[in-house]
């Protein structure tokens, strides 16, 4: 994450959803899409309308009027795994119960200073944060602390078993997938709920600490926080999503790798949903991600620039198809 300057915006933003900051204490990880919310910018006075759809105050709109999510989201996966993560890069496989060629791993993925001895505790496909006594990098305080997360995919050396990935988008049906958390029993500050999915050109495995030349993020966010923003330009205010409950705004920056960031309009704790809609509605709107792209990970968890104590993320599944 590197700090990114609108040209027409007082304050500074950090530019998220991009490499993780190098350090010798581990293998990092996947750095969100957060930044320090601005005092500026620029809008623009309409956009385009869609048929059934709504306009966005950026230009840019959804495709069109909402489907109904479906009745029942094919990710089962459950397990009874347990383990206490207390290392800044730590990590832990879990087990699937009731699929014993599955694997998630989670990651503390502490990259920023000071690391004050976050802990996280591992139940199922899901993890509590305890002891966070961290408070924002004074360096650069647009960065956010860390991103505790769950995957699926391979990692550097963090390699799960039956992902189904890389698979090309061209090829994708479906990826059913649920993430749970407790956020709306927390604060509205300082830490996002989120996915981060990243695309390669190739189907090679991710070694490095982005998706590389020719790759994108897409990221999800359960809600907005109210002291951060995501990475580039807001595109589309209140979007529907064929397919998915709810508004979205949209965020989109070219830079590459690219990065577009759907924001839930209202604070959500759960999402029951299939990730393709998103991913086809970024390729429709020319939001960096393409067909010729592969889907290379899944991430799900919390960017935290402070805090955090409590944060839960109670469920996570995902299924590509």
């Amino acid at each position: 994450m590197r700090l990114f300057s609108l040209f027409v915006v007082l304050g500074t933003l950090a530019v998220s959803c991009a490499k993780a900051p190098t350090t010798t204490g581990g293998s990092g990880g996947a750095q969100g899409s957060g930044g320090q919310t601005s005092s500026g910018g620029t809008t623009t006075s309409g956009g385009v309308t869609s048929t059934g759809g709504k306009i966005g105050s950026g230009g840019v709109t959804s495709t069109g009027g909402s489907l109904a999510p479906p009745a029942t989201v094919d990710c089962t996966d459950t397990s009874t795994y347990t383990d206490n993560v207390t290392g800044q890069y730590a990590a832990s496989q879990i087990s699937v119960d009731n699929n014993s060629s599955k694997t998630y791993y989670m990651q503390a993925n502490w990259w920023g200073t000071p690391f004050n001895l976050q802990t996280e505790r591992v139940t199922g496909i899901g993890f509590s944060i305890t002891n966070p006594n961290n408070t924002v990098a004074t360096s650069n305080p647009s960065n956010p602390l860390g991103f505790p997360s769950i995957l699926i995919g391979t990692y550097g050396t963090k390699v799960t078993r039956g992902s189904n990935l890389p698979k090309a988008v061209s090829s994708l049906t479906s990826v059913p997938t649920i993430f749970s958390t407790n956020v709306d029993t927390m604060g509205d500050a300082s830490y996002n709920a989120t996915y981060d999915v990243w695309f390669t050109a190739s189907n090679a495995v991710v070694t490095g600490s982005s998706p590389g030349t020719g790759g994108a993020y897409l990221m999800i966010w359960q809600f907005k926080p109210t002291d951060k923003q995501p990475r580039g330009i807001l595109r589309a205010n209140d979007s529907v999503i064929n397919g998915v409950k709810g508004g979205w705004d949209v965020w989109y920056d070219s830079s590459s790798p690219p990065c577009v960031s759907y924001v839930s309009v209202d604070k959500i704790a759960s999402l029951e949903f299939d990730l393709n809609y998103f991913i086809q509605d970024a390729i429709q709107h020319s939001y960096g991600v393409t067909n010729s792209q592969y889907l290379s990970i899944i991430f799900a968890g919390f960017e935290v620039w402070t805090g955090g104590n409590g944060l839960q993320l109670k469920k996570f599944c995902a299924n590509v198809k």
